[in-house]
């Protein structure tokens, strides 16, 4: 098994343990009324899209494993719905971050900006630029016809996927800058 294989699997299955944090999110969000009308409906999409993600991840894993054993045509149609399921929650979350960049720049624009406004929009463009990379690379998993699914060789969605990791650090280790010291 290749090094890219076992950390697949070992991440495949530290996500079975995702649900509770997943839930507490979807849960404090409530139906999103704090963000209108527009963006209130999409953070419960998004959240529904993620824990539908975790669902069939997890019977993906008991596919993989063996520990379930299904036909072709449904561990197809599951693996599929996985793709389809992480391809909707990454692309809500790019939207997410563009509506939260756009802000950012207003601010930036602002004549009363307060002093984190640079940084914030900093953060914000990391953050969108990080999550494009994330839909770029899971879409390419979806079948072929599916946007431009299939149609990356193997080696670009990998390398799009760790360049995703690598500004997910960036973004994280940022984001840390701009927290208060104390």
């Amino acid at each position: 098994m290749t090094a890219s294989t076992r950390l697949a699997l070992t991440r495949s299955t530290l996500r079975l343990f995702d649900d509770a944090a997943a839930l507490k999110v979807a849960l404090s969000y409530g139906l999103g009324m704090q963000d209108g009308p527009i963006w209130g409906p999409i953070g419960v999409a998004g959240n529904l899209f993620t824990l539908a993600y975790l669902q069939a991840e997890k019977i993906g894993w008991l596919i993989d494993t063996g520990l379930l054993k299904v036909s072709e045509e449904t561990e197809f149609k599951v693996k599929t719905s996985h793709k389809l399921f992480w391809s909707l929650y990454a692309f809500v979350g790019l939207v997410k971050s563009i509506r939260a960049l756009h802000a950012s720049a207003q601010l930036l624009k602002s004549r009363q900006r307060p002093r984190c406004a640079q940084a914030r929009f900093t953060q914000a463009s990391l953050t969108t630029t990080k999550l494009l990379l994330d839909v770029v690379h899971v879409v390419s998993w979806l079948p072929r016809g599916w946007l431009w699914g299939s149609a990356l060789q193997t080696q670009h969605a990998s390398g799009i996927a760790t360049l995703a990791a690598i500004m997910g650090l960036v973004v994280h280790y940022n984001g840390m800058r701009l927290l208060p010291r104390k």
